[in-house]
């Protein structure tokens, strides 16, 4: 289960890496999050609410869980203080639109809780074992997308444009890895709009890209 940003090797044929880049705001309800955790009776139990609206989790015999740790990370965010891990300083953080990307392609959040990166989906809950697959190749692209902005090879958002970067870094060719495929499928649509057909745009978007790499 993957809640946090301890990166390995890449499942998508990069070399491994770790990191993570600048929190979303966009974040879902962590309110609602907390409520659907607490309906858990062993989380509930160790969670109080004070008169100011803050909550205290009691940490008496405390054993750790994708659960507990998730509860835990959120009602550090709730109440206005740091949630931090050993580890952590100096890391980088999902920008929104990395964010966005790893939820097109995995369906969880991606997002930051005080000092660390945490992957919950829209109930508050970490991912379900028969995604974990998914959500670490997800995670280990963002995680080299981050690397690569933060070492100068592109700047801004990642585009169909500047994915050249990292496609040719690892000698990974449009067609021959359906994860690639799918995230170049989805920077292609969200640069494109709903007018221009998803075949014939996904056709310019190999083409180009395939330019860029034999560059």
């Amino acid at each position: 289960m993957q809640i946090q940003s301890a990166y390995g090797a890449s499942s998508y044929s990069a070399t491994a890496k770790p990191a993570s880049t600048a929190a979303s705001e966009q974040k879902p309800d962590l309110e609602q999050m907390l409520e659907n955790l607490r309906k858990d009776p062993a989380i509930n139990a160790r969670i109080t609410e004070n008169e100011d609206g803050s909550y205290d989790y009691n940490l008496e015999g405390y054993r750790w869980s994708e659960k507990s740790f998730a509860a835990r990370a959120i009602i550090t965010e709730l109440n206005g203080e740091s949630f931090s891990l050993i580890g952590t300083e100096g890391m980088m953080f999902p920008s929104d639109s990395d964010a966005q990307l790893f939820k097109q392609l995995t369906g969880y959040n991606l997002f930051r809780l005080g000092d660390a990166s945490v992957v919950l989906d829209d109930n508050g809950f970490p991912p379900a074992e028969a995604d974990q697959s998914s959500v670490r190749q997800a995670l280990d692209f963002i995680s080299d997308v981050m690397i690569f902005r933060n070492e100068g090879y592109f700047e801004g958002d990642l585009t169909s444009e500047n994915v050249g970067a990292i496609l040719a870094a690892y000698n990974i060719s449009p067609g021959t890895d359906s994860f690639i495929d799918q995230v170049l499928e989805l920077l292609n649509k969200s640069e494109t709009g709903p007018s221009v057909g998803a075949e014939d745009a996904q056709t310019d978007q190999i083409n180009e890209l395939l330019d860029i790499v034999s560059a």
